[in-house]
């Protein structure tokens, strides 16, 4: 069939109400993430007796395995054994699941990042008589952090478009939006055309706030 560009511009708002499930979605996962990740990379750098070995078989597991499976074994495997998962709803299933997956990625990204400040600079640091805590606020975080964004940016990108699997549990985000009308019209060509229209805008509007950050810590140095 034919692309009618008609029906397009018909299904795109259709598509886009649902926009605030993805973004909500989205917003919830990424901080989830990034606390995972930051937890971890600690663990991991300091190696925390008790905390490191547990650390590492989790980033293996998360890494190591489709983020499809990992949603499908955490809600339909796991909610057989555990009263806690069996209650919780779809959307906030997907969130835990993306924050556990992409909080892996993180945790390497960020660990990454603070084991590339030099030890010198610590050590010049004390030798200032700077504590503990005006050392990672003035000297590890700045470094670390600006090491640190492009990789995150490409964590959080990722969490945007595993957003899209949350339709797979019945939640009405824009994928689930898009199956519901192609049920209807079968016209997939234009409803899927609309729907990678939007992540792209997204993804594109992330892509501009990375380079802008890129910019003024690059200025900052």
């Amino acid at each position: 069939m034919d692309f009618q560009f008609d029906y397009f511009a018909e299904v795109f708002p259709k598509v886009l109400e649902h926009l605030d499930v993805t973004l909500a979605l989205t917003g919830s996962s990424t901080v989830c993430a990034l606390v995972i990740g930051l937890v971890i990379a600690v663990i991991s750098c300091y190696k925390v007796p008790g905390f490191y070995q547990v650390a590492g078989v989790f980033v293996f597991l998360m890494r190591g395995t489709p983020a499809v499976v990992q949603l499908y074994f955490f809600y339909y495997g796991i909610a057989t054994v555990s009263e806690l998962v069996r209650g919780m709803n779809p959307t906030m299933a997907v969130a835990v699941v993306i924050s556990l997956n992409i909080g892996a990625f993180m945790s390497e990204s960020i660990r990454g990042a603070l084991l590339s400040v030099d030890s010198g600079q610590k050590e010049a640091a004390y030798s200032l008589g700077m504590s503990n805590l005006q050392l990672v606020r003035r000297i590890i975080i700045p470094q670390a952090a600006r090491a640190a964004l492009p990789a995150l940016f490409n964590d959080i990108i990722n969490i945007v478009k595993l957003s899209s699997l949350a339709f797979m549990l019945g939640v009405i985000d824009i994928m689930g939006a898009a199956k519901i009308e192609g049920s209807y019209t079968f016209r997939y060509f234009e409803i899927y055309a609309a729907v990678m229209v939007v992540y792209l805008v997204i993804i594109g509007l992330l892509t501009l706030v990375q380079r802008y950050l890129d910019k003024r810590c690059s200025a900052a140095y």
